[in-house]
């Protein structure tokens, strides 16, 4: 029997490709799922079906308090929050950097971080998952394991990331028409300002130990889709020196590939769950480390179904598309 998923927030560029996914997945079926043309209403719905598990594609400030009401009346059930609602440690953070107060306070430190590949073993166990923002995730994949071993200097450290124009949502903001986007390229939030950051820099002191003041600039890329992220960093150490530490860390991880060498493109990831990750010589202590991945699937849908592969105890590959797949397809 396949499990039942509800999925709300389907009329999303992250809900429709959770959609798109759970129609290719061997262990699930959609059991319902909610639109948004009604605003918060729209959702009230979802909350009388009873489903195996619920996908939470909504908005931040709108979606833990669906969080909490699930875990009240569906406590057996999994949630997965793709909103940033329950990435950050208290309430004060999350008003810092989300600018309002957090709409279900009492959930903040029961969800467990969904970056797939660091989190593994506790997301076997969870019930209440909170899903990695899609730059956080091509960030912390390659900074983790190298901070970890302490072989990149944490006090200088620069992300450039570039990310397609679906990262913004489906929302109607005129710096996202067609006529502003095409043909252009451009920053936003730079240095300190992107949410992104505080989640960033909440993860690696909860996994390494370091803290850090991350110098975090995104740019808009005239594409649909897609994330590459230039990392620079301080080390002591060669490319081939960090290369091994990530291989290592990632060996057996079906959607994580250390790749040689030109840096990894856009095209080799997009509809699929991979993150690329390539090291590179630069000046005399620094190296540059990309990582390229999907905004939409690793960055958001594909890993919220990677991280309820892992909560379902199914295969952590099924229904999920790979590049490095034998023929293509789903792994």
């Amino acid at each position: 029997m396949s499990a039942r998923i509800g999925v709300f927030g389907a009329t999303g560029y992250t809900g429709r490709e959770v959609v798109r996914l759970l129609r290719h997945h061997p262990n699930a079926r959609k059991a319902f799922t909610t639109g948004s043309g009604a605003g918060h209403l729209a959702h009230e719905a979802g909350l009388d079906v009873e489903a195996d598990a619920y996908l939470l594609a909504l908005p931040h400030g709108i979606s833990a308090t669906y969080a909490a009401r699930l875990r009240e009346t569906r406590p057996k059930a999994v949630v997965v929050d793709l909103s940033g609602d329950l990435r950050l440690p208290d309430a004060k953070e999350y008003e810092r950097w989300y600018g309002q107060e957090h709409p279900a306070p009492r959930l903040l430190g029961q969800a467990v971080f969904g970056l797939s590949e660091i989190y593994r073993e506790r997301l076997r166990e969870a019930r209440l998952v909170s899903n990695p923002g899609c730059y956080a995730t091509s960030v912390l994949l390659p900074l983790i394991p190298l901070l970890r071993e302490g072989l990149v200097d944490p006090s200088d450290i620069v992300a450039d990331a570039k990310s397609g124009a679906s990262g913004a949502g489906r929302a109607l903001r005129e710096n996202l028409l067609f006529c502003e986007v095409s043909d252009d390229f451009s920053a936003y939030a730079p240095g300190r300002t992107h949410r992104h950051v505080g989640e960033i820099e909440a993860v690696i002191a909860e996994t390494t130990g370091q803290r850090l003041e991350l110098t975090f600039c995104p740019h808009l890329l005239p594409v649909k889709r897609g994330i590459l992220t230039s990392l620079h960093v301080r080390t002591g150490k060669t490319p081939d020196e960090l290369v091994s530490a990530l291989r290592e860390a990632y060996g057996g991880s079906p959607f994580v590939h250390v790749v040689e060498g030109a840096p990894p493109r856009l095209g080799e990831v997009v509809l699929t769950n991979d993150c690329r990750i390539s090291v590179h010589p630069a000046a005399r202590g620094r190296v540059v480390i990309f990582s390229a991945l999907d905004n939409l699937v690793k960055g958001a849908a594909g890993q919220a179904l990677q991280n309820l592969n892992l909560a379902m105890g199914w295969n952590e590959n099924a229904g999920l598309p790979s590049a490095f797949a034998p023929d293509g397809e789903a792994a």
